[in-house]
């Protein structure tokens, strides 16, 4: 994927994710028995997004990892599929979209 349809993916994907939002905190907020359908589509475009970014090596640790990943990606997308039912589960997740965003904002300015 080039850098170009990665920055108009990012661009969808949150804006998609701006869309959802609303909906999935009052899920949560007032325990509505559709919680885990709203939440999964946004799980879902974001994992996605993630995997198709760039993979590079860490300098520090020598291991790849993907250029959109947020610090501790990999524990905390599974502490969300495990714990849709909770609403820390939106809370983690919020923070790893605005994280996302923030790491294709320095990718922008770096090209």
């Amino acid at each position: 994927m080039t850098y170009e349809q990665l920055k108009e993916n990012v661009q969808q994907v949150l804006d998609i994710w701006e869309q959802q939002k609303p909906e999935v905190e009052k899920a949560y907020a007032v325990n509505d028995s559709r919680k885990l359908d709203v939440i999964q589509p946004a799980i879902i475009q974001l994992e996605l997004l993630i995997e198709q970014s760039e993979q590079v090596e860490n300098p520090h640790t020598g291991k790849l990892h993907h250029v959109l990943a947020p610090n501790n990606y990999e524990e905390r997308i599974e502490f969300i599929k495990h714990q849709k039912s909770s609403h820390y589960a939106v809370i983690q997740l919020t923070m790893l979209y605005d994280e996302m965003k923030k790491k294709a904002a320095r990718l922008r300015v770096q090209h």
